[in-house]
């Protein structure tokens, strides 16, 4: 005798595991193993939900990966563009460092030129030569009295 391969019209989910095996011998699986030995429906070991991969990124719609790229590179912009930032002002710091530097070297210089220039020795020496100028002994001083 052969056997027929019968699907029904698939009503729910209960249904779905029948589809492409035979009823017929769904049923003398069932039948065929003595009730003790048969799993109670309590006691039978639950389905782990394992997804794959597919499944899960099929269910993810476009939208809100394209936003989450979206925001990752945005990211990735932000922190390249202030490591630029942060290297363009640590060089401009360090010009200006420089720069600070000079100048206060500039104006050692120019101290040391303003107190070589304004000793009195040395204008002393330009009074008797330029302009024959002569040093008091004191006696013969004219005092004029201010108005």
């Amino acid at each position: 005798m052969t056997e027929f391969a019968y699907t029904p019209r698939i009503k729910s989910a209960a249904d779905r595991r029948v589809l492409g095996g035979s009823v017929a011998s769904a049923r003398q699986t069932q039948t065929n193993i003595p009730f003790a030995e048969q799993p109670s429906p309590a006691i039978a070991p639950k389905k782990k939900n394992t997804e794959t991969i597919d499944k899960v990124v099929g269910r993810i719609p476009t939208l809100y990966v394209i936003v989450f790229a979206a925001i990752v590179t945005g990211c990735a912009v932000l922190i390249i563009w202030n490591t630029l930032q942060v290297n363009r002002l640590n060089y401009e710091k360090t010009q200006l460092a420089q720069t600070i530097e000079q100048s206060k070297q500039r104006i050692i210089k120019l101290k040391a030129q303003e107190m070589q220039l304004s000793a009195p020795d040395r204008i002393r020496q330009i009074a008797k030569s330029k302009f024959g100028m002569i040093e008091s002994d004191g006696v013969n001083e004219i005092i004029i009295p201010s108005q």
